[in-house]
Formats: C-alpha cells, structure tokens, sequence
C-alpha cells in the first residue's frame, strides 16, 4: 500500500509539472487592434518574453521598447492611510461607515495590510498620471496584494484578482469612484497599467480553467473634445507552448 501511495503521488508530481511546463511559456497573437500601432508594439513587447508564464499577474515591459514606461508609483504606509483604504474596503461590500466599522472584516482587512519590509500582504502605492490626456495630472492609486497570484495555479489562471486602481481627489484623502469609473481604470482580471507615448493604458488577464484560451486585454479611453472619445482596444491570445523547459 505504501508503495502503491509513492507511486501515486510519483505519477501526480509528474502530471504537475507537465501541467506547469505548459502554463509557463507561450506566445501571443493580436485578436483585435490589428494596424493600431500601440497594439502591434505591445504585441512586440509581450513576445519578447518567450520564457516568462501567461501574464495572469505581473505584465513586464522590454526596456528595449523605449515608447513603453510605468508610472513613477510611490510605495504608502497602509497603516498611515487608514481611512483611505476603509473607503475602497467599504466599496467591496457596499458597507456604510457604520457596518463596516461593526464589521469583524475591518480587523481582517487591517491584519493583512503589508508589513514594513514583508514580501505579502495589501500594498499601496500612489503616481500623479494624465488619465485622460487634459493636460491636468489625477492622483491614482494602486491597490494591490502580494503573495496571492500565481499564474499556475488553475483558478487564478481563469480569474486572477487582487489587484485594482483608483483615482483620488486631489488632496488625496479620498477616492474619486465616478472619475475611477469613468476612466475605465478596473475590470477584467488583476489589471494593470503601463503608459504609452504618455498615453495610461490598462491591461487585464482572462482564461478557463485547464489553462485554456488565455486572453490579455488592452484599453485606453482619453478625450479628443468634449463628449468626443477615443478609444483604444487591443486584445492578444495566448497559446501555451507546450514544450518543456
């Protein structure tokens, strides 16, 4: 019997790893934005990852690529923006002020903030970014969690989370939700940001379980005049490898 579980868990161990190998490399082909120039040279930029796994939580940028940058984020103490981050907890559950204070999440939410100096845990950090290309800079706030995204892991694979961005007042002590909403800043799964020629762009990561159709999203909605906007689309399929590394 004991032998019968070895070799049990010997034949498991391998059906992991093939199942990992085939999550871990692949490449992309452009669905939609075919002849927009920001989605052929994003679709350059994720190519030249060949080893790196399906893009479910973090999406690198090819310094060789000097059009593409990330914003300039400033990590903040969770401890020290309390009140902000109950907003955007509250927002999770629709909670007032009072349900969330009687509520045992808020000692949850609090007890998982990051560590100084922990490697997991709720992480905030803040940029001054042109959202909307007026010529006037929003505060944005990244709200993310380390630790929790794995891209071969099956479910966060199909349905990544823990990650979203929101647009602050201007003295930032508070979410702007309308303006986050209007700037299309969240959906999708894990979104992330990346600015192109200047130009905010969020990304966001959808797939089936059985690591099967992955699929990364690009979109970008500035205004060109009032009432007037532009959209950006981009949308890249991920094929698996299916070689081993």
């Amino acid at each position: 019997m004991k032998g019968m579980r070895r070799g049990s868990g010997f034949v498991l161990g391998m059906l992991w790893l093939l199942i990992a190998d085939v999550a871990t490399a692949g490449s992309y082909v452009l669905a939609i934005g075919k002849g927009i120039e920001v989605c052929e040279a994003y679709l350059k930029n994720l190519n030249s990852f060949p080893k790196h796994p399906p893009m479910v939580c973090d999406r690198p940028l090819n310094h060789q690529f000097t059009d593409f940058n990330k914003p300039a984020w400033k990590e903040l103490d969770g401890q020290e923006h309390l009140e902000l981050l109950k907003q955007i907890w509250r927002s999770f559950d629709n909670l007032t002020v009072e349900q969330f204070e009687q509520s045992p999440l808020k000692d949850q939410w609090i007890f998982s903030l990051k560590k100084p100096e922990g490697t997991m845990g709720i992480a905030i950090q803040r940029a001054k970014l042109d959202v909307d290309l007026d010529g006037v800079t929003e505060l944005v706030l990244h709200y993310y969690e380390l630790g929790t995204c794995d891209p071969l892991n099956e479910s966060q694979f199909a349905t990544p989370y823990g990650s979203m961005f929101y647009v602050l007042t201007p003295d930032g002590q508070n979410v702007d939700f309308e303006k986050t909403r209007l700037m299309l800043l969240n959906g999708g799964g894990r979104p992330d940001l990346f600015l192109y020629k200047g130009r905010v762009f969020i990304t966001h990561w959808a797939g089936n379980l059985e690591f099967k159709d992955g699929q990364l999203g690009v979109i970008s909605k500035v205004y060109v005049a009032p009432m007037v906007p532009d959209y950006k689309n981009c949308k890249y399929k991920y094929h698996a490898s299916g070689k081993r590394r």
